[in-house]
């Protein structure tokens, strides 16, 4: 879902030439979902549902990612994928046993595929135990044979991305939600499209889309507000892990927050108006928690960009996903050209952190 902050954020319109040269930690989940949100036309053009290969499972993100790397590595970027770790008890997405959960309908979608039961292939395929943790573990495995590094957060995505800005390891946090800010990121790229064009959820169109740039120091000097009551705004505007106050939208948070300075004042002040029988006490020491003090991984700090290695993306994609050889071998063949660009790029730039700079003249 995310905090619905857009209408009171300032966003600033950034080139691709400004982003030669630099570090991006990428929200993994939320860049893939949006690549995995491609679709097939049917004999009418109109939406179809997923694109799926003869082994009845998605293959848009595959694609999606292949020509991402690509862009990142034409605009002399190098990225770290961050992805989710154990969800919260308040986020209740999926269920506590999500693993075995993928790991038994895994074993079925295997029986399914061996006897050459399609439908049953495609029912499990697409069924909420193994779709997207299977993109993910695909996802992982794609991002791997490019050379691309990826970390796994003990908690959220979004969290560890702030982590490797503030700590200067990324200058920016690619994602197209707003937690980020929740959590301290300094700065956000949206927006990083190529075509300069998005794909409307569920329907075979597009909309323009300009790459922005977010200065979380910048816009709270502007609101007159902190870090600690942006946490508080979001509590009664809504995130993943609280739905938020009925009746409250980004605009009358931020007012509150100005006049009551914090959450516990707004609501002894405003209790005529709203239901705030779910905020607890306990709930809004929890919530901040999450945002203010995150738990990220502390232990990766050197992070190496890998020579891609052709045969097992090819293995991945045209042997097991079946994809169309040519194209993957031409689009595979740009990202090792421009891999080698980009590694050479940043190995002319002085000014990378030190940890950086080691990391990369030890490819």
């Amino acid at each position: 879902m995310g905090v619905k902050l857009q209408n009171i954020i300032e966003r600033e319109v950034i080139g691709f030439s400004d982003l030669s040269g630099k570090i991006i930690a990428v929200d993994a989940p939320n860049i893939i979902m949006g690549l995995f949100n491609f679709a097939r036309k049917d004999h009418d053009g109109n939406y179809a549902g997923l694109i799926l290969d003869r082994t009845q499972r998605p293959i848009s993100h595959l694609y999606g990612l292949l020509y991402r790397v690509k862009l990142y590595y034409t605009k002399r970027i190098f990225p770290i994928f961050c992805f989710d770790g154990r969800d919260s008890e308040l986020k209740k997405l999926i269920t506590k046993d999500r693993l075995n959960d993928f790991r038994f309908t895994q074993q079925l979608y295997e029986q399914a595929i061996s006897s050459g039961d399609k439908e049953s292939a495609r029912q499990i395929a697409l069924s909420k135990e193994y779709l997207w943790q299977n993109i993910i573990k695909e996802s992982k495995e794609l991002l791997s044979a490019l050379g691309v590094p990826c970390i796994d957060s003990p908690a959220s995505a979004e969290s560890q991305c702030a982590y490797l800005v503030r700590q200067k390891i990324a200058r920016y946090s690619n994602s197209q939600d707003f937690d980020s800010l929740l959590f301290g990121c300094p700065r956000i790229i949206q927006n990083l499209s190529k075509s300069l064009r998005r794909k409307v959820q569920g329907k075979w169109s597009y909309t323009k889309i300009t790459p922005f740039r977010i200065n979380l120091r910048k816009n709270l000097k502007r609101l007159g507000i902190s870090q600690f009551q942006l946490v508080d705004m979001g509590l009664m505007i809504g995130t993943d892990y609280f739905s938020g106050i009925k009746g409250i939208g980004p605009k009358k948070a931020l007012t509150y927050i100005q006049k009551y300075k914090q959450i516990e004042k707004v609501l002894i002040q405003e209790k005529k108006k709203y239901d705030f029988n779910k905020l607890t006490p306990e709930l809004i020491k929890k919530i901040r928690r999450i945002f203010l003090f995150p738990d990220v991984n502390t232990s990766d700090q050197d992070f190496y960009w890998n020579f891609p290695l052709k045969p097992r993306v090819m293995d991945l994609l045209c042997n097991d996903h079946h994809l169309n050889k040519e194209r993957v071998e031409n689009n595979l063949e740009k990202v090792v050209y421009n891999y080698k660009q980009c590694r050479a790029y940043f190995l002319r730039l002085p000014q990378n952190p030190k940890r950086v700079q080691k990391a990369i003249l030890k490819f």
